[in-house]
C-alpha cells in the first residue's frame, strides 16, 4: 500500500502560489502574450521547482522597482507599502499567500508522519530543501528512510530494492515540497510495485514455460535456433505482459500468465525480424541470431564465398526462427485458452495486433527508401502512422485490449485513444534513447537509427531546417563514427528538432494525464497506468 502522509507533506501556501503561476502561465501563453511574470520573494525550498519555473521564463525578485508596468507580480510575501506602490504604477499583482503567521508545517508533517509509520515498511521523503533533510535524519533511525528529489534516481533505487505490494510505504515531503510533485511519486512507485510483481511473477515461471517449446524429437538444428530463441526470449522488459495482466485484473480475471509470456514471445519473435531488416548486431544486451550463427561458422574458413554463405546462412535460420515461434506461440495460445468462452475474439485480436503491426513495418522499411533518395515527401502524418500500428498497436494497445477480453470486457474509443497516445509517447521517448541515449543502457548501438535513416519526428522537423545538408552528410550513412554521433546530437539541439520532439512529448503526457482521470476503472489501476507515464518519461532504456 502507498500512503501519502495527512497534509500531504506540503504547505498549502505553496500550493497556492505555484498554481496561481501556472494558472497566468497558462492564459498568457493562449493569449500569445510576451508579459513576463515574476514572483515577489523566495516563497520555495526547492531547486528542481525553482529550475522548472526558471526554463518557463519566470523568476524571482526582490525590488518591485524592477519591473515594467506591463509585467505580472506573484506575490508570496507582501505588505501594505508594497501594495500601494503596485497600485500607483498600476502593476497587475496576485497576492497569493493568505497570511504570513509563523505556524510551524514542519510540526504538522512530523505528527502526520507518526500516525502513518507505525506499520510501515519504507518512508520515503520528497523534495530537497532544509526541511526535507531534517526530516529524513529524524526518522531514518526510526524505520527505513531515503530521500529523493529526482523520479530518475528514485526509479533505478526502487527497481534494484527488495519492496513489494506487500509493503507499506508512506510518502511525505517537507513544507517546500510542491503536492504534484509528491503525487507524482505515489504514481510511479505505486506503478513499479505492481511492475515487480509481475516481473517476480514472470521470471518463475518462464522456465517451465519456456521448455513447452523443446522437444527431443527434433533434429539437432532445430533445437540449436530453439534454444538461441529461448536465451533472446529471457530477458526482455515485460511490459507488455504487464500491461496484459494489469487489464485482466482490472476486468477482474486472474488467468493471465500464459497469455502475458506468450505476447512476449511474440515480442522476441518480431524483433528476431526486426534484427535481420536492421542488420543489427545486439539485441537486449545479448547478440543477436544472426550474429551468433556468424560467430558460430566464421572461423572454420577464410574463404570470401564461405564468408557469404555463413552470413545467408545466418539470415534465413532467423527468419525460420521468428517463423517458427510466430505460431508456437500461436499454438500454445491455442492450448492454454482454446475452451475461453471469449477465445474466437481473443485470437482474432492476437491475430489483428500481428498484421497491423506487420503493416507498420512495411511503412517503416519503404520511408527510409523514399527518404533517402528524395522520392517522397515524408510528413508526420507518416511517421505518426507508423507509431501507431508498429508501437501503440502492438506495445499498448493491443497487450491491454487481450487482458481486458480475458477478463470479459472490451475496450472502448475512449480508451483506445488514451492507450495510442501512451504508445505514441513510448515510441517518441524510445526516438529520443535511440539517439541521444548509452548504448550500454538501452541495448543496441546508439548509431542504429542513424544507419539506418530511420523516420522520426526528430528526422521530419530537422529537414525543414536549414540544418538538412548537412544532417544528412551524416544521416544514413552505414558507418558512423563517435564524432559523427555527436554531430548529429548538436544539430538536433541546434535545429530545434529535440526541443519540438520533447514539446510534442509533454503535450501528449498532459493529455495522456487527464485522459486517464475519465476512465471509468478502479482508482488504483488510474493511477498505476500514470505511473506507467512518468515510467516512460524518465526512462534511459
Amino acid at each position: 500500500m502507498v500512503k501519502i502522509t495527512s497534509i500531504c507533506g506540503t504547505n498549502e501556501d505553496v500550493n497556492n502560489i505555484l498554481d496561481k503561476i501556472y494558472e497566468i502561465y497558462e492564459r498568457e501563453i493562449q493569449n500569445d502574450s510576451d508579459r513576463q511574470i515574476y514572483i515577489y520573494q523566495d516563497f520555495i525550498d526547492n531547486s528542481l521547482v525553482m529550475q522548472e519555473l526558471n526554463d518557463l521564463g519566470i523568476y524571482v525578485i526582490y525590488d518591485l522597482a524592477k519591473i515594467d508596468d506591463n509585467d505580472i507580480v506573484i506575490l508570496s510575501s507582501y505588505n501594505g507599502e508594497e501594495l500601494d506602490y503596485l497600485n500607483v504604477h498600476h502593476i497587475e499583482y496576485y497576492p497569493v499567500v493568505k497570511d504570513n503567521h509563523n505556524k510551524s508545517y514542519l510540526e504538522d508533517i512530523e505528527k502526520s508522519i507518526e500516525k502513518e509509520i507505525k506499520d510501515a515498511s519504507l518512508l520515503l521523503v520528497i523534495g530537497d530543501g532544509k526541511d526535507t533533510h531534517e526530516l529524513t535524519e529524524k526518522y531514518q533511525s526510526i524505520i527505513p528512510t531515503y530521500e529523493f528529489n529526482d523520479l530518475s534516481n528514485f526509479n533505478s533505487f526502487f527497481l534494484k530494492s527488495d519492496y513489494t505490494s506487500f509493503d507499506n510505504i508512506v510518502l511525505t515531503g517537507g513544507p517546500s515540497t510542491p503536492l504534484k510533485e509528491i503525487y507524482n511519486y505515489k504514481y510511479l512507485t505505486m506503478f513499479l510495485l505492481f511492475y515487480k510483481d509481475r516481473l517476480k511473477e514472470f521470471k518463475t515461471y518462464e522456465p517451465t514455460f519456456n521448455q513447452e517449446f523443446k522437444s527431443l524429437e527434433d533434429a539437432e538444428e532445430v533445437n540449436k535456433i530453439v534454444d538461441y530463441f529461448i536465451d533472446l526470449n529471457k530477458d526482455g522488459k515485460y511490459l507488455r505482459g504487464t500491461l496484459i495482466s494489469l487489464a485482466s485484473l482490472l476486468a477482474g480475471y486472474d488467468n493471465y500468465l500464459d497469455l502475458a509470456l506468450t505476447y512476449e514471445t511474440l515480442e522476441t519473435s518480431i524483433l528476431v525480424h526486426d534484427d535481420i531488416i536492421d542488420n543489427a548486431r545486439t539485441r537486449r544486451g545479448k547478440d543477436t541470431i544472426p550474429r551468433r550463427i556468424c560467430k558460430e561458422y566464421r572461423p572454420y574458413s577464410d574463404n570470401p564465398i564461405y564468408f557469404n554463405d555463413v552470413l545467408k546462412l545466418a539470415n534465413s535460420l532467423a527468419i525460420c526462427a521468428g517463423d517458427l515461434f510466430f505460431y508456437e506461440a500461436q499454438n500454445y495460445l491455442v492450448q492454454k485458452y482454446g475452451t475461453h468462452p471469449n477465445f474466437p475474439e481473443i485470437l482474432k485480436l492476437y491475430n489483428d495486433i500481428v498484421i497491423k503491426t506487420i503493416k507498420g513495418e512495411v511503412i517503416d522499411v519503404t520511408l527510409p527508401f523514399y527518404g533517402k533518395y528524395d522520392l517522397k515527401e515524408i510528413k508526420n502524418e507518416d511517421i505518426i502512422n507508423i507509431y501507431h500500428l508498429k508501437t501503440s498497436t502492438y506495445t499498448i494497445i493491443g497487450p491491454f485490449a487481450l487482458g481486458y477480453l480475458l477478463g470479459g470486457k472490451k475496450i472502448d474509443k475512449k480508451m483506445e485513444d488514451i492507450l495510442n497516445k501512451i504508445g505514441l509517447s513510448f515510441q517518441i521517448k524510445d526516438d529520443i534513447l535511440g539517439i541521444f541515449g548509452d548504448t550500454q543502457t538501452i541495448g543496441k548501438p546508439n548509431t542504429s537509427d542513424i544507419c539506418e535513416f530511420k523516420q522520426t519526428l526528430l528526422y521530419s522537423y530537422v529537414i525543414n531546417t536549414s540544418y538538412k545538408e548537412e544532417f544528412l552528410k551524416i544521416y544514413g550513412n552505414k558507418e558512423v563514427s563517435n564524432k559523427d554521433l555527436l554531430n548529429i546530437r548538436e544539430i538536433l539541439k541546434e535545429s530545434g528538432a529535440l526541443e519540438y520532439t520533447y514539446n510534442y512529448l509533454n503535450d501528449l503526457y498532459t493529455d495522456i494525464t487527464e485522459g486517464i482521470d475519465a476512465l471509468d476503472i478502479k482508482e488504483d489501476g488510474k493511477n498505476i497506468l500514470k505511473g506507467l507515464i512518468i515510467y516512460i518519461n524518465i526512462r534511459s532504456n
